[in-house]
């Protein structure tokens, strides 16, 4: 990577200030209750028949806390499983054994600037960063994933993930499932050659569209297979893909049972038929198998939907699409885009689920999950920050800006500690026919969706999306506008706001904004 002569004396710069705000914090007398280290590092997993691949990798090594902190993801490239409570007190040591630059952002969670994983902050390979941090997040499921300046993309679809669970008193008092009843689902497309190594483009096309892989796994690996019991699950999964959305179903038909989203709980269970969850986005889900008769086989399956409803709608190109004779599966451009068989919206197989025997349990979620003020309520003529996604010369924008200096910032992106403003996306696609849902993520914030207006009244996905509780990245489908309730953080800094399918963060469809 290169960097501008003014970059440069930015990164200085943010050093000695970075320096100057420890000492004043007194970081040095920091106590932690749970210290970790986290290494990147090649490594080599089995994921398909044959020639093992090569992968980047999180490891991790508890070295204060109880052992349980820590979960590797049996058989999988993934990072460890991170479990905090509430309250406690985080030291992590992030040392990066990667032949590039790297930073860990540890999403969904409000903390430091310094902690928040900015690309400016990136470490060289052989080199290492320390985090500290108070877990002030409601429970919920987390994850945390690379964050290097125009390099996220690569790294992250390299292997560089994993899940963050948070826990507290509230949701310990509903004794959900846990332990061996507690699934976890990490889901990504990755793109395999013919001896089992991970391809990924950089092509103008698949920078303009998102990268999109012919292989679904669940986990790091291919077609899981779960053995379960007649009783009730808890299913925490994680949109971990680089640029694909899920319309998650049951094969067999029963409904989704909805506990929680992004930022925790919701208020109480929300039965729907099948949930859209895109880029980095994550769903805690029941599954009643107390009823089901041994020998039971259901499968997790990302239902079929048009291609249109998550964008790449080219037809305004007289229906050439960029693609029209490019050989894609169906004419989607996703396919072509991605050298890939499995295109946007293509009904998938996640994982099979299996009753295999007979255990008694809980067969209902409790009819209150959790509690969250709605008291508040925008002032008179509170002003409305809108943020239009707009393509334009082979680029995404944001407000009509990308992100280009690494510390810069706009008047109207300087936000006030503790303050709560409403701010809108308006999806405003661009020339050429160039309409995509965008899922936009706010650093260090839970954020509430108010309301949406435009959009195809007959989008299939914008049924299966939940808005009824916390969360830190919002879908905003094609010529949509939705309006949010963001209340920033106490910490003063600089964060980052952009579109989580990493191939357009990468491009620039990102931004800072302050917080004084």
């Amino acid at each position: 990577m290169t960097y501008t002569r003014r970059e440069v004396i930015s990164f200085g710069a943010m050093a000695v200030a970075t320096a100057a705000t420890a000492r004043v914090q007194g970081w040095s007398q920091f106590t932690p209750d749970v210290e970790l280290e986290l290494t990147a590092q090649t490594g080599r997993a089995q994921i398909l028949p044959g020639r093992p691949t090569d992968v980047w990798q999180f490891t991790g090594r508890v070295i204060k806390g109880p052992s349980s902190v820590l979960a590797p993801v049996e058989g999988s490239y993934l990072g460890p499983t991170i479990r905090l409570a509430r309250g406690q007190k985080v030291r992590i040591r992030f040392a990066n054994r990667l032949p590039d630059p790297s930073i860990v952002h540890w999403h969904g969670l409000d903390v430091p600037e310094a902690a928040d994983g900015h690309p400016r902050f990136a470490v060289d390979g052989g080199k290492d960063y320390v985090y500290e941090f108070e877990v002030t997040n409601r429970a919920g499921t987390y994850w945390y994933h690379p964050h290097p300046h125009m390099q996220t993309g690569p790294q992250v679809y390299s292997g560089l993930a994993g899940m963050l669970i948070v826990t507290d008193a509230e949701e310990a008092a509903l004794s959900l499932p846990s332990g061996a009843t507690e699934l976890l689902a990490v889901i990504q497309d990755r793109k395999f050659d013919a001896s089992n190594q991970l391809v990924y483009s950089t092509t103008m096309m698949d920078m303009e569209t998102g990268f999109l892989g012919n292989r679904v796994l669940v986990n790091g690996q291919a077609a899981p297979q779960w053995s379960l019991a007649t009783r009730a699950y808890r299913i925490r999964i994680l949109n971990g893909s680089n640029a694909r959305l899920y319309k998650l179903a049951w094969s067999d038909g029963t409904p989704m049972t909805v506990l929680g989203t992004d930022g925790g709980l919701l208020e109480q269970p929300h039965t729907q038929q099948y949930v859209t969850l895109a880029p980095a986005q994550r769903v805690d889900l029941w599954l009643d198998l107390s009823q089901r008769a041994l020998d039971t086989r259901i499968e997790l399956q990302s239902a079929a939907f048009p291609l249109t409803d998550g964008g790449l709608d080219m037809s305004g190109m007289g229906g050439m699409g960029r693609m029209g004779g490019m050989g894609g599966m169906g004419g989607g451009r996703g396919a072509a885009m991605a050298g890939t068989s499995l295109p946007l919206g293509a009904p998938i197989s996640l994982a099979t689920l299996t009753v295999a025997r007979r255990e008694k349990g809980l067969s209902a979620p409790p009819a209150r999950l959790s509690t969250f003020d709605r008291s508040w309520q925008p002032a008179p003529g509170v002003p409305v920050r809108q943020v239009p996604l707009t393509f334009r010369m082979m680029e995404w924008f944001m407000a009509g800006r990308a992100f280009g200096e690494m510390m810069e910032v706009a008047s109207d992106e300087t936000v006030k500690a503790g303050s709560t403003q409403i701010w809108e996306f308006v999806n405003a696609g661009g020339p050429m026919g160039m309409q995509m849902a965008h899922p936009i993520h706010i650093h260090g914030r839970q954020f509430r969706v108010l309301g949406r207006s435009g959009g195809a009244p007959g989008n299939s996905l914008r049924e299966g999306l939940v808005d009824g509780g916390w969360t830190d990245t919002v879908l905003v489908l094609p010529n949509e506008t939705v309006r949010l309730q963001v209340p920033f953080t106490s910490h003063a800094g600089l964060y980052l706001y952009h579109c989580h399918i990493l191939e357009h963060e990468d491009m620039g469809m990102m931004r800072n904004f302050k917080v004084i």
